[in-house]
Formats: structure tokens, C-alpha cells, sequence
């Protein structure tokens, strides 16, 4: 149940393995993006879980060399080389020499951003080939499991398999009617908004910029991100106090903080939110015929390359 990174990559195992899937998702357009996302892959030199990414920009694929997988992906994408800390001040560490690396070709690369409803479009192609069924529109309302079978019903439908992985996502449904959120811990609420804009004019265009600002109600977090598309970037703001309204954060880090300038001449083209519940971990991931993968057993997002691992 998902179609998200872990969802994809799980059918697509499981697929791959003779196994007979069905892949639920109560989106209608099972690649269509909803929701606020960094859309970016990290741990192209550097081992995250256990793991690299690597971009093969070459055979247009997507690669784990230590899990052991890949999948296509065939859309825009652009190198990230360094990291940028900035202070509400205006100070910079500087994780990484931007120059440095970039004269290093594809070995200096420390991320990609990429083009998410794409990628879906690829994994939906992928687990096609591996004769997934692909069921849309499917809001899933009961889980019910027995000694043999698991039965699952949404949307005025049925399903009934041996095993079920919950791979919803970070606000599971699954996870908390199948009882899997009994004894987590609850921490707080994740509130992020995502503005994609073009005419932002960083310092470095192949860089992740980060900073925090500090408004009425508390404090917010802004990652300027580059887009896979020249010229445009996302602009990614987050917060875990309920009292800070995201969208006025927003405008006072455009407009008032040090980096005013890179914003002068900015036109917001659209824009995405979530909220995500932070929980404790589950510890034990997998009862009574039941898998919990990815986002839906973590304390905040694994984000993509986490969630791809997972699945």
C-alpha cells in the first residue's frame, strides 16, 4: 500500500522474485507529486545507511552498489556539490570547496536533484514490467488479518494476499490501524511548505544553502534547493512549532533576512505543503502478516534515498 519511493522499490522486489503484487495507492494518478519534497538524492561519496547513491547519468539510471539495485530515470537533473550553512547572521560554513569538487567531474558530486513526478513515471514503468497490478483511487479503510491471509478494503473494494507491506508514507494509516503505533512515542508535528521559484539568485546555482530564521511563535528552517530544470529552485521551509504561520516565515526569509538579495527578482510558479507525526521508531517492523517499510516505522522522513533503501 503506498506509491511512494519504498512502495515502488518494494512491488518491484517482490515483482522481481515471482511474487504475485498488487499495488494499492488512493491518488488517482498514481505519479502525480502532492505534497512538499526536497527532490533531491545524497550520498553520491558518501555512505548513508550503509549505502552510496549513485546517478548513472550515462545509462539514465538510479544506483545502490551495496544493496545491490537500480531503476531507470529519465529526466532533468542537476549535480549538487556542496552544502552551505548560513547563519540568520549571514555567516557561511562551508561543507565542501564548490570549486574544488567541481573540477573533480562526476567524482566530486554529493547530490542530484531530480524530477519526482518523473521518477514515479519510471518506477510505475518498472513494476509494470515486473507484473505489478497497479490499483489507483484506492483509500484503504480496513486492514484484517488472519492465521493465512491478510484482507484489506478502501474505496468501496477488496484485496486479499498473503502478506501486506505498509509503505504509506510517513502519516500511515496502516501503521496505526493495524496497531503497529501502540506504545510510540509521540514528539510533535512536522509543518513544511515548498515554494518552486524561477529568478532566485544564490551565491552558488550547484549548491544546498541552509539556515534558520526566528519569527513570532518560534523557529523555521529554509533549504534553498536547485531544481532539476535550470533556473528554477525550491525553496523549502519547515518548522516543529505549531505557533509560527510557515507561509509569513516564508516572506521574512525572503525579504528581511541577509539573503533579500538573492530574491529581488524571484516569481513563485507553485507550491506544496505536508505535515508529517513524529514518532518514536517502530522497533519491530513486521507483526501478524504485516511489513512496515519506509516513512510509515520512522521518526521523521528517511527521505528519498532512505526510503528507497527501505523499499
Amino acid at each position: 500500500v503506498g506509491a511512494g519511493p519504498a512502495c515502488f522499490l518494494a512491488a518491484k522486489a517482490a515483482g522481481e522474485n515471482g511474487l504475485d503484487v498488487a499495488l494499492l495507492e488512493r491518488k488517482s494518478d498514481v505519479t502525480r507529486l502532492t505534497r512538499a519534497c526536497g527532490q533531491s538524492l545524497v550520498s553520491m561519496n558518501e555512505y548513508i545507511f550503509g549505502d552510496l547513491c549513485v546517478h548513472n547519468a550515462r545509462d539514465k539510471r538510479i544506483c545502490f552498489p551495496v544493496n545491490g539495485f537500480s531503476f531507470k530515470y529519465d529526466g532533468p537533473y542537476k549535480n549538487i556539490y556542496a552544502c552551505h550553512f548560513y547563519t540568520p547572521g549571514g555567516d557561511i560554513i562551508e561543507l565542501g570547496d564548490v570549486k574544488e569538487q567541481r573540477a573533480k567531474g562526476k567524482d566530486g558530486v554529493i547530490g542530484v536533484s531530480f524530477d519526482k513526478e518523473i521518477l514515479f513515471r519510471c518506477l510505475l514503468e518498472e513494476v509494470k514490467d515486473c507484473s505489478v497490478d497497479v490499483f489507483p483511487g484506492i483509500n484503504v479503510e480496513k486492514v484484517t488479518t488472519m492465521a493465512d491471509r491478510v484482507e484489506v478494503e478502501g474505496s468501496g473494494q477488496s484485496f486479499e494476499g498473503t502478506y501486506l507491506i505498509a509503505a504509506d508514507g510517513i502519516n500511515s494509516r496502516i501503521a496505526q490501524i493495524a496497531g503497529f503505533n501502540e506504545g510510540r512515542y509521540y514528539y510533535c508535528n512536522f509543518y513544511a511548505l515548498s515554494h518552486y521559484m524561477t529568478g532566485v539568485e544564490p551565491p552558488e546555482p550547484d549548491v544546498i544553502s541552509y539556515t534558520h530564521v526566528f519569527v513570532e511563535g518560534g523557529g523555521a528552517m529554509f533549504f534553498i534547493l536547485p531544481g532539476p530544470t535550470e533556473g528554477i529552485y525550491n525553496i523549502l521551509g519547515g518548522t516543529v512549532d505549531p505557533g509560527v504561520n510557515l507561509e509569513a516565515a516564508c516572506d521574512y526569509f525572503m525579504e528581511k533576512e541577509f539573503c533579500i538579495p538573492w530574491f529581488k527578482n524571484a516569481r513563485e510558479s507553485r507550491t506544496y505543503s505536508a505535515v508529517c507525526n513524529c514518532y518514536s521508531p517502530i522497533i519491530e517492523p513486521f507483526r501478524n502478516r504485516i511489513l512496515v517499510a519506509g516513512d510509515a516505522g520512522s521518526t521523521q522522513e528517511l527521505e528519498n534515498t532512505g526510503a528507497m533503501m527501505s523499499g
